[in-house]
């Protein structure tokens, strides 16, 4: 059975007010409501992941998570952010 997720930006807070969206970040879905981890999905060129559909049952809880690798001179390293949504 499939259900739906609405689109999300995917920003970081730059601690002064303002975001920055992510172009082309992974994001990793996992499913909280049956404990399985689905496929990853990307931000499109806007930072952007658009609205889809995933193999769960409407109502499920999704863990929609993203880690920036640690790199040193970047200033996003190590940034890690996370939204919870139920699916439709």
């Amino acid at each position: 059975m499939a259900s739906n997720y609405p689109a999300f930006d995917v920003t970081i807070d730059n601690d002064d007010g303002t975001t920055t969206f992510l172009p082309l970040q992974v994001v990793h879905v996992y499913d909280v409501s049956n404990l399985a981890a689905l496929a990853d999905l990307t931000a499109n060129a806007s930072g952007v992941v658009p609205s889809g559909s995933v193999p769960s049952a409407p109502g499920s809880l999704l863990r929609f998570y993203f880690l920036i690798p640690v790199t040193a001179g970047d200033p996003h390293s190590g940034i890690c952010g996370f939204a919870e949504v139920f699916t439709t």
